[in-house]
């Protein structure tokens, strides 16, 4: 079922193959969240419609960090993909999935970008207090 206001033939999916990571990867560099690595999974949201060579319209990278906690290390949309939607629907589509496998909060760190901030903000992260083992600048998703 295609998510409310999304365009029809953009799926959400785990990018589990090298060629995948490496164009997802590609999305990344401005996302201003960077910390991700190997242990990190990927996932896409591909365009099933897309006649161009990259169908891949946003990523996200996130990372266990215990069973009930997982933390965001890379969030971008395509630049070519110009649905605001995109972005907060990726968010959700993970959060979705970190929920059913056990997760109870994704957190993520301070975001440079201003429209990465937004989206996270518009996603429903809120502000994480300090003595919560994180530095300023910090939010969290409750799951």
């Amino acid at each position: 079922m295609t998510a409310r206001g999304s365009p029809a033939g953009i799926v959400f999916r785990r990018l589990d193959a090298e060629p995948e990571r490496g164009e997802a990867a590609r999305l990344l560099p401005d996302c201003r969240l960077d910390d991700h690595d190997a242990t990190c999974q990927w996932y896409g949201l591909c365009d099933l419609t897309a006649t161009t060579a990259s169908g891949l319209a946003g990523v996200v990278v996130v990372r266990s960090v215990d069973p009930t906690t997982a933390r965001l290390c890379g969030l971008a949309v395509s630049a070519a993909h110009r649905d605001p939607h995109l972005g907060r629907r990726l968010v959700c589509e993970v959060a979705d999935r970190l929920r059913a496998a056990g997760v109870e909060e994704l957190t993520a760190p301070p975001a440079a970008d201003r429209r990465v901030a937004a989206l996270l903000a518009g996603a429903g992260f809120v502000p994480r207090e300090q003595g919560q083992g994180c530095a300023a600048g910090w939010s969290q998703l409750p799951l």
